[in-house]
């Protein structure tokens, strides 16, 4: 078949705006995923920036409301008196008591009998000997009745006395009164003091605590 110079321009520039069309369909089609990409990729983007955001804002809030509890334990009429009872055992835990041969006036199976004694371990005000029979008949009068010789010892809140060697040889492991380890205690105060029992160096540790509630006055 044979086709004049008029229809063959024609067929030329027929293909010539084919080929446009389909060159321009396939550029808006790349533009179009390029755009969808992008806008995925800054999707997932805004997504993890919002979850590190809202981590790190759990976790100081966290971290606030423990230092808001621990200063307002700190600062209650509680945790206060709590020091204060814990100073004042350690001190006359330490001293010989009064009266000073205490332990011999004392009935450890009659609570009436420990009435106006004032409980201390030490053999004297002059050193840091512990006097074995006064040990003793403390931990007998706690074994006995622990809530009344809280009066003797001079404290309202519970309490844990433990008499420990610091060497292996000649081992001496004395404790008395209540665990706050395995009675739930709320807070603890403590004391270590350096002492001997019959020779032997031993470490005394006072503890008071409490597992009430504070309240903040």
């Amino acid at each position: 078949m044979a086709y004049d110079k008029t229809s063959v321009k024609r067929l030329a520039r027929l293909d010539k705006t084919l080929a446009a069309w389909l060159q321009d369909s396939a550029s808006e089609r790349c533009g179009t995923s390029s755009r969808s990409f992008r806008a995925q990729f800054w999707s997932f983007d805004l997504i993890f920036a919002v979850v590190i955001f809202s981590f790190a804002v759990t976790i100081l809030a966290y971290s606030w409301f423990n230092i808001n509890n621990q200063l307002a334990s700190s600062y209650s009429p509680t945790y206060i008196m709590l020091q204060l009872q814990e100073q004042a055992l350690s001190q006359s835990l330490m001293s010989p008591g009064a009266p000073a041969n205490w332990q011999s006036t004392v009935n450890t199976l009659s609570t009436t009998s420990w009435t106006g004694v004032s409980v201390g371990i030490a053999a004297s005000a002059l050193n840091s000997s512990l006097s074995a029979s006064k040990l003793y008949t403390f931990m007998s009068m706690a074994n006995y009745n622990y809530q009344a010789s809280k009066t003797p010892l001079g404290v309202a809140f519970d309490y844990y006395i433990t008499v420990v060697s610091t060497g292996s040889a000649n081992a001496v492991s004395i404790s008395i009164g209540s665990n706050p380890s395995t009675n739930g205690a709320l807070a603890v105060y403590a004391q270590k003091m350096s002492a001997t029992l019959n020779g032997i160096p031993v470490v005394v540790t006072v503890n008071v605590w409490t597992n009430a509630g504070f309240a903040l006055g």
